[in-house]
């Protein structure tokens, strides 16, 4: 809304009818949670890599060399993350301190060759099985 309260649409429709729809979509329920799903995901993140990273007290030359440091971090970040869904632990530091249990299993027979890994990685259960054709093998 402008300064004096007036609001001026005429000639311009298109923009009104737009502006008004995206300000109800956000004021609903599920815009709502929409916004808080990205503040929860993406907001967070960012603020995480650039706060408790040190991303926003870079000291170096040319915007060339901030990007491709701010990519790496970013890279890093990202592979935290992974590493947290995939096997539990978000550090490789945290992965070596995790307790683990792990069975190996080979079994072969004349038409295939099987491999199962058994393991619990910090109380989390998990399990490989490879199965071979003897053509492959």
């Amino acid at each position: 809304m402008p300064a004096n309260g007036h609001l001026r649409w005429q000639g311009d429709e298109e923009a009104r009818d737009a502006v008004y729809a995206n300000r109800a979509r956000l004021k609903s329920g599920v815009g709502r949670a929409a916004m808080r799903k990205r503040g929860e995901l993406v907001e967070r993140s960012f603020a995480h890599v650039l706060d408790r990273g040190g991303m926003r007290r870079a000291w170096l030359r040319g915007r060339e060399n901030i990007a491709k440091r701010y990519l790496i971090h970013v890279a890093g970040f990202n592979l935290g993350v992974l590493m947290r869904v995939l096997v539990g632990c978000g550090t490789p530091r945290e992965r070596a301190e995790a307790p683990t249990n792990a069975f190996l299993f080979v079994i072969r027979t004349d038409s295939a060759t099987g491999i199962v890994i058994i393991a619990d990685i910090g109380g989390t259960p998990a399990m490989l099985v490879v199965i071979a054709a003897p053509e492959l093998v």
